[in-house]
């Protein structure tokens, strides 16, 4: 009987791992929902719509170049900060900066088109709808970009952003026009 036994062990071991391995929360990484989710719950923003500081937050970014960055930024967002534009997630003025000027100079055009802006006097979110178009070069071709998102802002007392989550789809406006991500990019989304 102790022989037979011994012939079930490795049996016994292998189906206690397999069940250990089925859980039902999977594992992460969840860094870009849980840094939202996290920001949004310790970031607080000053009621109201903020209608100058949106129109400079809108200004920034229409069109984007290095030289509006380096004029507007800083009248546009606090020094510390939550950003995310689904692509980086930057947590200070300066590196926003650099980010910005890297974004603007991959980029041979940049615009936003406002669709429409949500707020209230009494809430501290603001929702920024927009189409952002670009224009870059893939392998000396000429790319056309054009998509749509939305930008959750917050700002603080003084006006300045000090939260900005984007919402959009990164694959429908910039992956599905890269030579090696392009083809299975538009592949998934199709099936």
């Amino acid at each position: 009987m102790l022989i037979a036994m011994k012939r079930f062990v490795p049996l016994i071991l292998v189906s206690v791992t397999a069940l250990g391995a089925c859980q039902t929360t999977p594992k992460g990484p969840y860094g870009y929902t849980d840094n939202y989710l996290a920001a949004e719950a310790s970031i607080t923003g000053s009621p109201g719509c903020h209608r100058e500081a949106v129109d400079r937050f809108i200004s920034l970014y229409n069109p984007l170049n290095e030289e509006t960055i380096k004029q507007q930024v800083d009248s546009v967002y606090a020094e510390s900060l939550y950003f995310n534009d689904t692509l980086v997630t930057l947590t200070d003025r300066t590196t926003l900066r650099q980010h910005l000027i890297g974004t603007a100079s991959r980029l041979d055009h940049m615009s936003l088109e406002v669709r429409q802006v949500l707020c209230s006097d009494t809430n501290t979110d603001v929702f920024v709808l927009w189409q952002m178009e670009a224009i870059f070069s893939v392998l000396g071709r000429s790319r056309l970009s054009r998509t749509i998102g939305i930008s959750q802002l917050r700002f603080n007392r003084d006006g300045l952003i000090h939260f900005h989550q984007d919402f959009w789809d990164s694959s429908q406006g910039l992956d599905q026009h890269l030579p090696v991500l392009g083809p299975p990019t538009r592949w998934l989304r199709d099936h």
